[in-house]
């Protein structure tokens, strides 16, 4: 189902998205009798330019993940001999639009501690999910589409 962006916020294209526990622990949490954690609610801009999608490590903390693995990461303020070490996590993820929530998948994602608390903003969803969708900004209309 496509999502129509009411206008861009500033140059911004952002989204509502659900972050939960990946179906697989899910599964085992409920298969041993542990409560499964609700998914968490955050505001994601969309980044053609990251490779990886990364959110706030809050998100995680309140799903009460464990890292699975760590992906050393370059960005333009990193030196090129001297990556800086994210934390990776298997969740799954919804878009939440229109007034409904659209499961997408199961992903790995990494923990990104670069927010502003008056940005709004706790996720940046890169080309890992993009590629795995529709994604059209409509410039002179200032919105973009985006559908999962």
């Amino acid at each position: 189902m496509p999502y129509v962006s009411g206008p861009l916020t500033g140059c911004w294209a952002i989204v509502d998205v659900l972050l939960g526990v990946s179906r697989a622990r899910a599964a085992l949490l409920g298969k041993h009798g542990f409560v499964v954690p609700k998914p968490v609610y955050v505001r994601a801009l969309l980044d053609t330019g990251a490779s990886i999608s990364g959110f706030s490590p809050r998100v995680f903390r309140d799903l009460d993940l464990a890292p699975v693995s760590t992906l050393d990461v370059l960005t333009p303020s990193t030196p090129a001999n001297a990556p800086h070490a994210s934390d990776l996590f298997d969740v799954s993820l919804a878009l939440v639009a229109n007034g409904a929530t659209h499961p997408f998948a199961d992903m790995r994602v990494m923990a990104a501690d670069c927010w502003l608390p008056q940005e709004g903003l706790e996720t940046l969803l890169g080309m890992d999910i993009l590629s795995r969708c529709f994604f059209q900004l409509m410039g002179p209309k200032r919105q973009f589409v985006c559908a999962f």
